[in-house]
């Protein structure tokens, strides 16, 4: 039997040589060009070609193979009866490379073996086998500049689909580019993109030319073109059948064309004129599509002759046969093929191929082929389902997983079960980010739920996605009502429901009915139930605050604060923890550092390579950095957490954290970034519909604005970030540390403050508070005091500052002292306090506000020129990061494997700093991070 390679499934519209491109695709071809030359130079690239079936798409992709001939090329073709089997395609592509699995971290290289079934199975976070692909292909291309050819991705599973995706956003500088051609972008949408149109008459002219050594009629050419819309597949084929007559235009056309018909027009009379045995053989390779040769075999081997007519097959170019698989030469045929099948024809196939498939490692595809069998309910064909799903989801492929257990759900035989299974389907799909799809199986899962426990289950879960996708009064409800159902079987779940749907009140902007709530969960929660308590304790200090409670409110928070810090009972919801940790920073700042514990936990989900988490854990860690003046490393954490939030499309992380790298780009005073990155945050904002931290990058803006000595501009920002939680209330409400930069603000305009806004701020400066908010307190007492008061005021604020060191909030309260002084004519004493602000911010990198306390204190009568910036000011964020590592004393591959980054791109980072800070070695690299950035960070 003659065996071939696999070839790509569209048509050539051409055959691409050195000196000839496709018909009418110059621009395409050229582009492919320039990116096959980026991997010669160390750099990397991604392409998303789309368009409809048959445009030539795979043309493109033959062409970049055929240019490709001092580059290593992969290659993988997305098969339609595969797209329910967690990393199928992955583990095609990347069979050629597992050889260098050794080479990568031991982490990444045993989530990469279990994901492909080469060692024992564990579920994990899903984008460790994203960064473990990722990282393979990059030490591929260490090794040999690589070009990763992927056609049909429409057809990819899911899980493939992300990996390839993830690799995509993470290219540098590896020396491997990354074509797709897919017919929709799907998960590839923030990816480049190249939409393949019709031809032109003239290029479908030259195509019909070259396909028949004759020159067609033009009336022809302009009706095909017409008819066929520019579809270079279809002219290819239904021109074939013409005859010269009708080419020429001596014989008018015949029947209409349709591109979407080709299918039937192009195969339909080759697929009729085969005897039955062929016909047989070409069934069961369609339905066995993707099971390999040995299936197809087995199968055909029932009837006589059947194997031999797979040969016949092979001969007349409708099949091509590999060492291990068999598969059609062009998707359109399978899909003619099936589309002339009747139900009953195709289950009786499907119980054919189900019926050979009889070793362990089959299982899996043998339970779709059971299910596709199945007439109506069907137990056997659903608890086959349901073991495939475990299979899945040991391998972390969650979203195969979720449509196994949907369908066995539909194959259930009893009630019961169905809602077990669409529970459990919905729990697979939750944990692949398929929020719209667990929200529609936990709603089909709730139709047949009569179980309290199961009902509870289904509220956890629903009410989480609802919160994430901006419904937090949807979610108080669903939380309450698992709460109701499931109080009398479980007490301590009904707690910890109460408690989650506090937090949903509280989003809501109902603080009075999620302190009611937290209260009773925490009232009814055992005191080692740690998770119910911290959410409880979050909850309450948040909800008194808003209501004007500010004593009691941070009591409870700060109670909160530390409990992130305790062990909880049991195995503690890191989510929730993380919440908590934020709150506490966001409200009022933490007296106890939140580094403390935040950077352990960093160390540890980078370790695992939990980046489901690492991003929010990131976004903490930099506004703790903000809150507490380490500008630079909290440049390089939120930059980190929305660099990955991005790469994993976690755009509910993404929001907050562009609005914190805005934050921190205020501080340091980079107006241009900070006006992006705000931008970006509130255009995610609207994407995702949740108002829940937004405000941080309104903080940014208006802090920008008053780096930029313009007060006026800032209010408007600082006014909506500071907004009470009552909608016909418009006065702003002291409850944020961005409400004290609303008075400096209003206090440099001269605008009135009004008597709510005062009664606060009094009431604040009468409380037990940490340090870092008593300071700022004190500050803001002392900018509305009368010339009688400002004194201690701001001296007490300076006090509190020397208790818990936060160089950018004690530099500006230096600053607004300084100003005080000197226009009360003190310019003496204004100069002592104005030298320690310029020296602080200098110290930090806060460049505009090192610039503008120079000119204070030149007027002052002291001139003064802020210092050019530290070695951090020139490197961009990740080069930051990638510098500060090197200077800690790791290797370019650890670097990498912290990062989620290659080699190659370290390398690049690493180049480019030594370039910017003048430095030839990590020693010397290290000296000047020593000397010069060691306060900032």
């Amino acid at each position: 039997m003659v065996r071939h390679n696999r070839v790509f499934d569209d048509a050539s519209s051409g055959t691409p040589n050195d000196s000839n491109v496709l018909f009418g695709r110059r621009p395409e071809c050229a582009r492919i060009d320039q990116l096959l030359a980026e991997p010669l130079t160390g750099a990397s690239a991604a392409l998303v070609i789309t368009g409809d079936p048959g445009i030539g798409k795979t043309s493109l992709l033959r062409y970049a193979r055929d240019g490709a001939r001092t580059l290593k090329v992969l290659s993988v073709s997305g098969v339609e009866a595969e797209t329910m089997f967690p990393f199928a395609a992955l583990g095609r592509l990347l069979t050629p490379v597992l050889d260098r699995l050794g080479s990568l971290p031991a982490v990444q290289a045993d989530a990469l073996r279990c994901a492909l079934t080469l060692s024992a199975e564990r579920p994990r976070d899903r984008f460790a086998v994203c960064a473990a692909a990722f990282q393979l292909l990059a030490t591929t291309a260490e090794r040999s500049p690589t070009l990763v050819l992927v056609d049909d991705a429409q057809w990819l599973d899911v899980s493939t689909a992300e990996a390839l995706a993830f690799t995509a956003r993470r290219l540098r500088a590896e020396g491997l580019v990354l074509l797709i051609a897919t017919r929709d972008v799907g998960g590839f949408a923030d990816i480049e993109q190249l939409n393949i149109g019709a031809l032109d008459e003239d290029s479908a002219a030259e195509l019909l030319t070259a396909r028949f050594a004759a020159a067609p009629a033009e009336e022809v050419v302009r009706a095909l073109t017409a008819e066929l819309g520019g579809n270079p597949l279809a002219l290819h084929e239904v021109s074939g059948t013409l005859t010269r007559a009708e080419l020429t235009g001596t014989d008018p056309l015949r029947a209409p064309f349709s591109a979407e018909n080709a299918a039937s027009r192009i195969f339909g009379p080759r697929i009729s004129a085969l005897d039955r045995a062929s016909l047989h053989a070409l069934r069961i390779t369609a339905v066995a599509a993707g099971d390999g040769l040995e299936v197809v075999l087995a199968a055909l081997a029932a009837e006589p002759g059947d194997c031999a007519a797979l040969e016949s097959l092979e001969n007349n170019g409708l099949v091509a046969v590999e060492v291990a698989d068999v598969h059609f030469v062009h998707p359109l045929l399978r899909t003619a093929v099936l589309t002339n099948l009747t139900p009953g024809q195709l289950r009786a196939l499907h119980r054919t191929v189900a019926s050979v498939m009889t070793a362990p490692s089959q299982a899996e595809r043998r339970a779709w082929h059971l299910a596709e069998a199945a007439l109506g309910p069907d137990e056997a064909a659903a608890r086959a389902l349901e073991q495939a799903a475990d299979h899945a989801l040991r391998r972390s492929g969650y979203a195969g997983a979720a449509l196994a257990l949907e369908r066995a759900a539909e194959l259930s035989t009893d009630g019961p079960s169905k809602a077990r299974r669409f529970c459990a389907a919905a729990n697979a799909a939750h944990s692949a980010g398929q929020l719209d799809t667990a929200l529609r199986l936990l709603r089909k899962s709730e139709e047949y739920t009569v179980d309290p426990v199961l009902h509870a289950d289904i509220a956890d879960m629903r009410g989480r996605i609802e919160l994430h996708t901006g419904r937090a009064s949807v979610a108080r409800m669903v939380w309450q009502a698992g709460a109701v159902a499931v109080s009398e079987v479980d007490p301590a779940r009904a707690a910890s429901l109460r408690a989650t749907a506090a937090i949903g009140a509280l989003a809501a902007g109902d603080p009075a009915g999620a302190c009611a709530l937290a209260r009773e969960a925490a009232h009814s929660a055992s005191p080692a139930d740690g998770n119910t308590q911290l959410l409880s304790k979050t909850v309450i200090g948040n909800a008194l605050t808003l209501m004007g409670q500010e004593s009691d409110g941070m009591r409870w928070m700060r109670e909160a604060a530390a409990s992130t810090r305790k062990p909880a009972a049991g195995e503690p919801d890191l989510e929730w923890v993380l919440v908590g940790a934020l709150s506490g920073v966001t409200w009022y700042g933490e007296e106890i550092d939140p580094r403390g514990f935040l950077d352990p936990l960093l160390h540890q989900l980078r370790r695992s390579g939990a980046l489901g988490h690492l991003p929010l854990a990131l976004h903490v860690a930099a506004l703790a950095d903000s809150r507490r003046g380490r500008l630079q490393s909290g440049r390089s954490a939120a930059a980190e957490a929305a660099e990955l939030a991005a790469g994993i499309g976690d755009v509910f992380t993404l929001c907050p954290a562009l609005g914190c790298l805005a934050l921190l780009e205020a501080q340091v005073g980079d107006e241009q970034s900070c006006r992006a990155h705000a931008a970006e945050s509130l255009r995610q904002r609207e994407v995702t519909r949740l108002g829940v931290m937004h405000h941080v990058a309104l903080e940014g803006l208006g802090l920008l604005e008053l780096s930029l000595n313009r007060p006026d501009r800032a209010i408007p920002y600082l006014e909506e970030v500071n907004r009470g939680p009552e909608p016909d209330v418009r006065d702003p409400m002291v409850v944020r540390v961005s409400s004290l930069d609303l008075i400096e603000a209003y206090v440099r305009v001269g605008a009135d403050i009004s008597a709510t806004m005062r009664d606060q701020l009094g009431g604040f400066a009468g409380l037990t508070l940490p340090p870092a908010l008593s300071a700022l307190i004190w500050r803001a007492m002392a900018l509305v005091a009368g010339d009688g008061d400002y004194d201690e005021f701001f001296s007490r604020a300076v006090a509190f500052h020397a208790r818990c060191p936060s160089p950018f909030d004690a530099a500006r309260t230096r600053l607004c002292y300084g100003e005080r002084l000197r226009r009360a004519g003190r310019r003496r004493d204004a100069r002592e306090h104005l030298r320690c602000s310029l020296d602080g911010f200098e110290r930090i990198g806060a460049r505009l506000w090192a610039a503008r306390t120079a000119t204070e204190l030149t007027a002052a009568g002291q001139p003064a020129k802020a210092r050019s910036g530290s070695v951090a000011d020139a490197l961009t964020a990740q080069e930051l990061e990638v510098a500060q590592l090197a200077a800690n004393g790791g290797t370019n591959r650890e670097i990498a494997t912290q990062l989620f980054l290659s080699v190659k791109t370290i390398e690049m980072h690493l180049g480019r700093v030594y370039r910017k800070v003048g430095v030839r070695s990590r020693t010397q690299l290290a000296n000047s991070f020593r000397d010069s950035v060691k306060d900032c960070v």
